[in-house]
């Protein structure tokens, strides 16, 4: 099997100072660059976890306005065809084209298509049970709906933790990671059967998703999961985790994600 791990990058070099800076202006210099030094660690540190909440925030700003802006004028425009269609249907004997009735009709049937779009869109980009009820409804429910999308695929999953045990910063991370590997696993694996397990085990939680699938080398996972694999390594280590995918050829993909309980 092939293992790829994906560890929070080390920092070490960045207070490393240069061969080429002499002694003398380390020692001049020494507690400027060491606050400088200190000061742009903090920034690196804090950059990827300031960017992944702006992006949920952005997420959950788009979804409300889909629902609520968009959501909202196709439903209004399908209950005014309706009301046209039942005018139509009491009024038939007074010489209305049957035509304009069909035209009707077509339009109904394009605004519930168009309404069910939205909620799809809405859903994808931040469910509203992930707020509602939680990361482990959320999961549950994109189990479902993978299964549901694609029926040759069996997701099982495997919860031994409580919500409560979840702490806020690491819900939509679990969730986003679920997501883009259940996504991977319908694009590439071939696979019949998947399973997704999270547990809290010494002062940890441990997030697991693995499939029968086809898997794939080392030299494919560039290839096949490029951004969404630097996506989902941003996420872990936004929030101190670490992550691991193993995989080989016809032996299926699992990937592996541990949090530290004591991160709030």
């Amino acid at each position: 099997m092939t293992t790829v791990f994906i560890k929070s990058a080390s920092h070490s070099n960045i207070l490393s100072p240069s061969s080429s800076i002499s002694t003398r202006n380390l020692t001049s210099h020494n507690t400027s660059n060491e606050s400088e030094n200190i000061k742009n660690l903090l920034e690196y540190k804090q950059l990827p976890l300031q960017r992944i909440n702006s992006d949920e925030k952005e997420r959950k700003r788009l979804s409300r306005e889909l629902h609520d802006g968009l959501g909202q004028m196709l439903t209004t425009i399908g209950l005014q065809v309706k009301q046209c269609l039942d005018g139509y249907e009491e009024n038939h004997d007074m010489g209305f084209p049957v035509e304009h009735k069909y035209s009707l009709e077509m339009i109904s049937d394009m605004v519930k298509v168009a309404i069910g779009e939205v909620r799809s869109i809405c859903s994808a980009i931040r469910p509203a049970i992930l707020d509602d009820i939680g990361a482990l409804a959320a999961i549950s429910w994109q189990c479902r709906q993978i299964s549901r999308a694609c029926p040759s695929l069996e997701v099982d999953i495997a919860f031994d933790i409580d919500e409560s045990q979840i702490p806020e910063t690491y819900k939509s991370v679990i969730y986003r990671i679920v997501q883009e590997s259940l996504n991977n696993t319908v694009k590439y694996s071939q696979a019949t059967s998947a399973k997704v397990t999270v547990l809290e085990h010494n002062d940890a939680i441990y997030l697991s998703i693995a499939d029968n699938g086809v898997g794939f080398d080392q030299t494919a996972i560039q290839k096949k999961l490029g951004l969404g694999l630097m996506n989902m390594r941003e996420r872990v280590e936004s929030v101190s985790g670490k992550m691991e995918i193993e995989a080989a050829i016809d032996q299926g993909v699992e990937v592996r994600v541990s949090f530290p309980m004591a991160k709030q």
